[in-house]
């Protein structure tokens, strides 16, 4: 694990033996928080190694300068590819202060928690592995379950 992230896995409420399995890395890093074309392209690709797909799930949650609530049980989801870069681009500078998942293309968001962290535990619990926008934007995370 890396820097200011060490002590993550202990906030995703994780059970103890599944806290055991996980891992989480630095995978790439973002200077000065921009989404750098270069550097999504090879999110793209590394996402595709892992999900064996070109499309796969992103899942953000969003706060209306308006309303100063997030709504953790409907998060926003689309299905996106290397085609929807610009998408990707624009949704990273729009929210920076707030995490985006990158999960399966099947992804299912019916998941019982009212809590951002805990939700990203379930859903690692639940596909085994997941990559992660930090919400200082600075970094995305990889997280899997060791078997």
């Amino acid at each position: 694990m890396e820097g200011s992230w060490e002590g993550f896995l202990d906030i995703i409420g994780l059970d103890q033996d599944i806290r055991q399995k996980a891992d989480l890395k630095e995978l790439i890093q973002f200077p000065l928080a921009k989404p750098n074309t270069d550097l999504l392209i090879g999110l793209f690709d590394y996402i595709k190694s892992i999900y064996g797909s070109e499309k796969f799930t992103i899942l953000w949650w969003y706060e209306p300068s308006c309303i100063n609530v997030k709504n953790i049980s409907n998060p926003y989801t689309k299905i996106i590819s290397k085609a929807d870069l610009k998408y990707l681009q624009g949704l990273w500078e729009r929210i920076a202060g707030d995490y985006i998942l990158f999960l399966p293309e099947e992804f299912n968001a019916k998941v019982d928690t009212s809590d951002e962290e805990e939700f990203i535990g379930v859903c690692l619990t639940k596909y085994s592995q997941l990559l992660l926008k930090t919400p200082d934007a600075n970094e995305v995370l990889y997280l899997r379950l060791n078997e």
